[in-house]
């Protein structure tokens, strides 16, 4: 298609759709145009004030004049109009705001962007950059209109840094650390807030512990501060929400190979077109088979999501996806630390991750390391979606989700510290007793086997309505409910080594032979550390929500949720059973200034809870059945401003303080804690110039205990947590991602060739709460080669760590620091046809 008849078909689905964001073209046929309500008014003027609504002419059955309809997109636009297309995304799947191949029909484009709009994908998306999304609010909003702090991975950023699973998106993400979760699941600190469960799919919860594979999404959004009102609990630091593909009527025909270093295999298929012009399917598969740097490492995943829309009549729409996904992995949980000093309680010198082969496994190997040492998820998950706008402009949504977990993980593991010195007071001796030291080069290896399976099932309904009550005064009014059950199994069985009855529990071994070949049992049934926990939980919620429009400067976001929080524990060894019930009020208050169009500042006031279950339920059978929820409060001040049509630089401070924290001392032990977290986040995303796209992110952050519930302890008379730095919370972080269209130096057209270079810095960090050992910070080059051999067939390049540089990437405590992979290649080979 040419310029000038893109141009006109973008034309027309704009005279068509006034609200809905024109998209680029699609080898699909045109459909017959669709209607989708819209707001009579216009993007606004920096010089002019807010347009007054304009009420429908035409009347009801009765006589009665109707309401003004619904702005089912959101009435304001971006504050500058992105361009449709740039030459860095020319041939790729994501130039459009809904992403897919571009497409010639008017028709087509208006039924893609409804379904974004309901399936509340980011919109105005262009390469890096997106303009709007609806996670944050539940509404289609302008990301410089939420007072919060918001960070959009686009599919295009996913694709150009090799991005295939969630834990390698999120470590170009400020203020994000990626934490080892024991090698078997996703687990992250946000803003010193440490959590497993924090994760979202579509806006409803996705909370099993396991590692969460892109093969199906279009965006990653990373909320920051407490999101109660729209979440409910949890969520303290901020929550991860993948957007779903959707099909939304483009025809997509896509294969994706990845192969290159460690055996890494895997292939990806996209298709979607619209079947008739009011239903559209898509179907995402994955096959992966994959080693990795570690020794006996091992990865097998595949999973498929069929899915499909349908618009039965005007102005209601109809989404329904299914997925089925597989992955089985070897679990390795790295490598101890080694040495340090303290005396009578207080740290005198830190102990550093063991300096070992990055490739060295710590574990059993007998018979077979795959059988003794791995993680496997089975994830069935259906979710459907109803949308209708009425004739009046009440737009009613309503959303369930069901999933089924089956999640099993059993692992052999290093426990305990090399060579630490330490030296206690002993009033017994009156005196100072002997200083003691673990062994000196000798690792002691623990083990225990762990079904966490988990059932979920989730409801939410929105009712949204505009309105105007002045014409300087303009209100978008949420009121929604959410109603849940969540059912969960906690097991473990310790390990037994040599023999499964009267076996030691944990093995010696030198740490220059971390591998043992010893058989292991995890069959122990009357131990006291096996665990059979049944939990139960209800929930029920309701929340209401305004945005406030006030003159072309001011807006105001209120808002309050309750939430009914009801579990049931049983314990099946000593069949104890508890239950308890918390309901609790999360508030939320933001205030946005903008001087003018472009720029916006804000402060916000959030506040979202934790029940003493913990984030996987996994802390009711201790006292903390009685104890009161965690609390989160968060303050921050911030900025965005669009500096380009499709550059956007934002900034925030911020202090989020946490009360009644169980904090992990040792594997038995805990204190209660009050936290505070202190700091402050850059970011720059999208398109320099039409060569030139970045994503940039500076992130400062300081996270310390300021009290806790802990008892003077005599043989430890210097021993306090009070001052500690929470664990896995460098104080800088940083990351830079480029891509630049080199085309021009070679005489090709736009797309032809590309480069990428970006890097990754995080500062040292505690891997516990002690504060014993401390992981060195690292920095990590990365780059890419981008080609088009032709308008279909596309490849690419990506190198991570250049340099080859040794460094630890993640830990989960003192004993278990994973390091960083070394220089890996990667090719990409894109197909669409």
């Amino acid at each position: 298609m040419t310029g000038a008849a893109s141009v006109g078909a973008l034309t027309l689905a704009a005279a068509l759709t006034p609200t809905l964001p024109a998209l680029a073209q699609s080898q699909s046929g045109p459909l017959p145009p669709i209607r989708v309500e819209a707001p009579p008014e216009k993007p606004r003027a920096v010089s002019q004030a807010k347009p007054k609504p304009v009420a429908s002419a035409a009347h009801s059955a009765s006589g009665a004049q109707k309401l003004p309809p619904i702005d089912v997109g959101g009435a304001r636009r971006s504050a500058r109009v992105a361009p449709v297309r740039s030459a860095l995304v020319t041939g790729s799947t994501v130039s459009s705001g809904t992403g897919g191949a571009a497409s010639t029909g008017a028709g087509t484009a208006a039924f893609a962007a409804a379904v974004a709009n309901v399936g509340r994908n980011p919109t105005d998306v262009h390469g890096y950059f997106a303009g709007r999304m609806s996670t944050a609010t539940k509404t289609n909003t302008p990301i410089l209109d939420i007072p919060q702090s918001v960070t959009v991975l686009t599919r295009q950023q996913l694709d150009d840094r090799n991005s295939l699973a969630l834990e390698n998106a999120l470590a170009y993400v400020p203020g994000v650390t990626v934490a080892q979760g024991e090698r078997n699941r996703d687990q992250i600190t946000i803003r010193g807030q440490n959590t497993t469960a924090d994760f979202y799919i579509d806006g409803i919860r996705d909370d099993a512990e396991y590692y969460r594979d892109l093969y199906n999404i279009q965006a990653v959004e990373v909320l920051k501060g407490p999101s109660a009102l729209i979440f409910g609990r949890g969520g303290g630091g901020g929550v991860v929400n993948r957007v779903t593909k959707k099909a939304d009527g483009e025809t997509i025909n896509e294969l994706r190979v990845v192969g290159g270093s460690f055996g890494r295999k895997r292939i990806t298929a996209d298709f979607g077109r619209a079947v008739t012009d009011t239903i559209a399917v898509r179907l995402n598969a994955l096959y992966e088979h994959s080693y990795g740097y570690r020794d006996f490492d091992k990865l097998e995943r595949w999973g498929v999501n069929p899915a499909v829309s349908w618009k039965p009549f005007e102005n209601t729409f109809v989404l329904f996806n299914y997925e089925h996904f597989r992955d089985r992995r070897t679990v390795d949980r790295g490598v101890p630390s080694f040495g340090g000093f303290q005396f009578l309680g207080e740290n005198i010198y830190p102990g550093y991750p063991l300096p070992t082969p990055r490739s060295a496994f710590f574990g059993v190997g007998n018979p077979s390391v795959r059988d003794v040492n791995y993680s496997r998820i089975n994830l069935d998950r259906a979710a459907l979606v109803i949308d209708h706008t009425t004739e009046f402009g009440l737009n009613i949504r309503n959303q369930i989700a069901w999933a089924n977990y089956d999640k099993l993980y059993q692992n052999t593991f290093p426990d305990q510290t090399l060579g630490q010195l330490s030296q206690q007071l002993n009033p017994a001796l009156n005196g100072l007793s002997p200083i003691t030291i673990t062994p000196v080069g000798v690792a002691r290896l623990d083990g225990y086997l762990a079904p966490t399976p988990r059932r979920n099932i989730f409801n939410q309904t929105d009712l949204t309505y505009k309105f105007a009550m002045t014409p300087d005064i303009r209100h978008t009014l949420l009121v929604g409910t959410e109603f849940g059950n969540q059912w969960s199994f906690t097991g473990r069985d310790i390990s037994r080594f040599n023999n499964p009855f009267n076996g030691p529990r944990r093995l010696t071994t030198p740490f220059w032979a971390p591998t043992v070949y010893a058989p292991v049992f995890f069959d122990n049934y009357f131990d006291t550390a096996t665990r059979r926990w049944n939990t139960n939980l209800d929930i029920g919620s309701a929340y209401v929500q305004d945005q406030i429009e006030v003159t072309k400067y001011f807006d105001v976001l209120a808002g309050v949720r309750f939430d009914s929080f009801h579990m049931r524990f049983n314990d099946g060894i000593t069949f104890e059973n508890q239950s308890r019930l918390d309901n609790k009020w999360s508030p939320r208050f933001g205030l946005i200034f903008k001087p003018v169009e472009i720029v916006s500042f804000y402060g916000t006031y959030s506040r979202s809870f934790l029940p003493q279950s913990g984030d996987q339920f996994n802390q009711l059978p201790r006292s903390a059945a009685s104890l009161a929820p965690q609390g989160f409060e968060n303050i921050e001040f911030g900025f965005k401003a669009q500096l380009l049509p499709t550059l956007l630089f934002t900034g925030a401070i911020y202090q989020l303080n946490r009360s009644n924290q169980a904090l992990t001392l040792t594997a038995l032990t805990s204190v209660l804690a009050n936290t505070r977290t202190q700091g402050a986040e850059l970011g720059l995303t999208g398109n320099v110039t039409d060569e030139w796209q970045v994503s940039l992110g500076y992130g400062n952050q300081d996270a310390r205990v300021v009290s806790t519930n802990s008892a003077f302890n005599p043989r430890q008379p210097f021993l306090t947590d009070v001052g500690k730095v929470n664990p896995s919370v460098p104080r800088n972080t940083f990351s830079y991602w480029n891509r630049y269209d080199v085309s021009s130096f070679v005489g090709g057209g736009p797309g032809v060739l590309g480069l990428g270079a970006g890097v990754i810095y995080a500062s040292s960090f505690y891997p516990s709460l002690d504060n014993r050992v401390i992981v060195p910070g690292y920095a990590r080059l990365d780059g890419a080669v981008f080609v088009k051999v032709t308008e279909n067939i596309s490849g690419q390049l990506n190198i991570e760590n250049l340099t080859g540089a040794y460094y630890y990437a993640s830990a989960h405590n003192n004993n278990n620091i994973m390091p960083g992979a070394p220089r890996s290649a990667y090719v990409t080979v894109n197909a669409r046809f």
